[in-house]
Parts: structure tokens; C-alpha cells; sequence
């Protein structure tokens, strides 16, 4: 009997070593080499993204995203020949919004801006990120619809907080769950990651699906990219405010 106890007590240590093996920088680590490894994420100085954004169904809208230096983000939005534009320019940023009449530039408010500069990080939440001044925790194991991941919980220094749902098996982010603001009222946002592709040696998700409030089980809104260009040329200028009129600001996939 006393062996058999013994027995039980190591296979439960076994077991609880093996779980506390893994650990938040491991899993880290893991998903920065499953998307192209840290030094291809280093080099990463531009990206350029096109595709289409399903508002309704059988209506899609085409969008074009520029990034610069993790720093610059420029996105356009092309609905019935009007097109929507929000840039930001480091600290600054500017719109151009016709759906609400408005077809000049105008100021981003500070909270948009605080989005932007979220956005334009196209590296992500977890590559360098102790350099970011955030904090990353594993907080265990959970299902996602059939698939294993390992739940992180990811605090930035600005004190936001995102979860972020990595695979098991091939360290892939799956999904990343956050809370934000909509005219003042807190509101579940997720963010569902599938049909990933390599492009130039990185791993990106060519569909998202955007979930939030009650379309938290399906229904969202659905961004599919048709390309997308790794340090492609982009001209600086296309992320600074316009004194013109918006109707002759350059395009989003113009270059130098």
C-alpha cells in the first residue's frame, strides 16, 4: 500500500513539474520563431496591405493599410466611390470622414490616436515586449472551440490588458480578447486570426474576424486580405496631414 502512495505522490509531482515547466517566455519565445523568428521581426520596417471588409452581407468595402516604423499608419476605407481615411503621423493624427460630410482633414481626438498608435505596431503585442514595457503571464491552458491554447494575459505600460490565445501546437496567436470603450460604455472586443500565410519568411493571418458585445459568438465583422507586401517602398509624406484638399491627397498604395 505505502509503494502505492508513493507511486501516486510521484506521478502527481511528475505531472506538476511538467505543467510548471512551461512558462510565459517559453510560449513566447515559441510563437516569435512560429511567425518568422525575432531577427526577421527586426528587420520589418514597412508593410502594405490590401483586401476587403465585410460590412453586410454581399456587401464588401476594398481597404488599403501603409505602416511605417511602427510609428506610421495610414488606413483607407472605400464605400459606394466616397473613401474614409485615418492616418497617423507619431504623435499626431489626422481623418478625412465623407460618410459624415466631412471631406477635408481634420484632427484625430487624443483617444483615437491612442488606438492608432496600438494599431500601427505591426509587430504585435508580444515580440520585444518587456522592451514595450509590458508584462506577459500564463495563465494556463484553455479551449478554443476544439483547439488547445495557451491563455496570456498580455498588460501594456499604459495599464490596458488583452488576452491572447496561442495554439498548442503550432504557437500561432488564435485569438486576442480586450475591453474598450464605444461611446462611453466598456465593450468586449475579440479579434479571431485564421488562414495564415508566409510572406518574405513571416507568419501573418490573411482573415480576421472582429467580434464585439453580442457578436461575441459569430456574426462580425470579417477583414480579408487579398496581398500583403513586407518592407515595401512607402513615402513618408503619405502620413502627414494634407493642407489641400482630401480629393488630392495620394493614395494609400502610392510610393516615392
Amino acid at each position: 500500500m505505502k509503494t502505492k502512495i508513493i507511486l501516486l505522490i510521484a506521478l502527481c509531482l511528475g505531472a506538476f513539474v511538467q505543467v510548471k515547466a512551461q512558462t510565459a517566455d517559453e510560449i513566447v519565445d515559441k510563437y516569435v520563431a512560429a511567425t518568422g523568428g525575432a531577427d526577421r521581426w527586426s528587420k520589418l520596417k514597412t508593410v502594405r496591405m490590401s483586401g476587403s471588409l465585410d460590412l453586410a452581407p454581399g456587401m464588401k468595402a476594398p481597404f488599403t493599410i501603409a505602416m511605417m516604423d511602427r510609428t506610421k499608419m495610414r488606413f483607407e476605407l472605400e464605400i459606394q466611390g466616397m473613401k474614409m481615411i485615418q492616418a497617423l503621423d507619431g504623435d499626431s493624427g489626422w481623418k478625412v470622414m465623407p460618410f459624415q460630410g466631412k471631406t477635408d482633414p481634420e484632427r484625430m481626438s487624443e483617444e483615437e490616436i491612442r488606438s492608432s498608435k496600438e494599431q500601427a505596431d505591426y509587430t504585435g503585442d508580444l515580440y520585444d515586449y518587456k522592451a514595450k514595457g509590458s508584462v506577459v503571464e500564463l495563465l494556463g491552458k484553455e479551449d478554443m472551440e476544439g483547439t488547445e491554447t495557451f491563455k496570456l494575459k498580455v498588460t501594456k505600460k499604459n495599464g490596458d490588458v488583452k488576452y491572447m490565445y496561442i495554439d498548442a501546437t503550432s504557437f500561432l496567436a488564435l485569438k486576442e480578447t480586450s475591453k474598450q470603450k464605444f461611446n462611453d460604455k466598456e465593450v468586449e472586443m475579440s479579434t479571431i486570426n485564421s488562414n495564415f500565410q508566409t510572406v518574405d519568411g513571416i507568419t501573418l493571418p490573411f482573415s480576421i474576424e472582429m467580434r464585439g458585445g453580442d457578436d461575441q459568438q459569430g456574426g462580425g465583422q470579417a477583414m480579408t486580405f487579398d496581398k500583403i507586401e513586407i518592407n515595401p517602398v512607402i513615402d513618408a509624406k503619405l502620413f502627414v496631414m494634407p493642407a489641400m484638399s482630401s480629393a488630392t491627397a495620394p493614395a494609400a498604395g502610392e510610393t516615392k
